[in-house]
């Protein structure tokens, strides 16, 4: 009996013991750079129009002409995306510091702002998506069509969902205030 109760005993001990030492092992490294957001490169792991090219088999010099255009639109969305990061620090800075006040006027004008700004960027995703066209194929370019309209009728669709506060954007309407 009582050497039932020791084997007990160091089975329960070696079973701890390994349960204890598997959690303190260190979690796997995460991926860095465009392996961790997926195959598509860019902000939020995808470049922009890759949802415009589901369906497309790309050649090789369909492929390079995209790159291309992903290069050459490149400096300017990443100035678009720094021009709010001392913007967004101020805002941090206050919250920390527990200023309402001045969460409330930085906030205030951040979406003024944005506002000015995101007329910027949808003529320039629309400057984008005109030139990704252009970079494909005729056959491509239909699909591609189909794509962009496939888009166009979800965003929409979404626009007319009414919001937190029940209220439902009208089209064509920026950023909500």
């Amino acid at each position: 009996m009582m050497n039932i109760r020791f084997a007990l005993a160091a089975a329960l001990l070696a079973v701890g013991t390994a349960a204890v030492a598997s959690a303190q092992q260190a979690p796997p490294a995460r991926a860095q750079g465009a392996h961790a957001r997926g195959a598509h490169a860019g902000p939020g792991g995808r470049r922009f129009g890759a949802q415009f090219l589901k369906g497309i088999s790309l050649s090789d010099a369909e492929k390079a002409n995209l790159k291309n255009v992903n290069a050459k639109y490149a400096p300017q969305m990443k100035a678009m995306r720094e021009q709010f990061k001392p913007q967004a620090q101020a805002m941090k800075d206050a919250r920390q510091r527990g200023d309402t006040a001045a969460m409330r006027t930085l906030r205030q004008q951040a979406m003024a702002q944005r506002g000015q700004v995101f007329q910027q960027q949808k003529q320039l995703f629309e400057t984008q998506r005109n030139d990704i066209r252009a970079a494909l194929s005729p056959a491509n370019q239909a699909k591609f069509d189909a794509n962009v309209a496939q888009a166009q009728q979800r965003m929409a669709k979404h626009k007319q969902k009414p919001g937190k506060n029940g209220a439902v954007r009208a089209p064509g309407q920026g950023p909500r205030a």
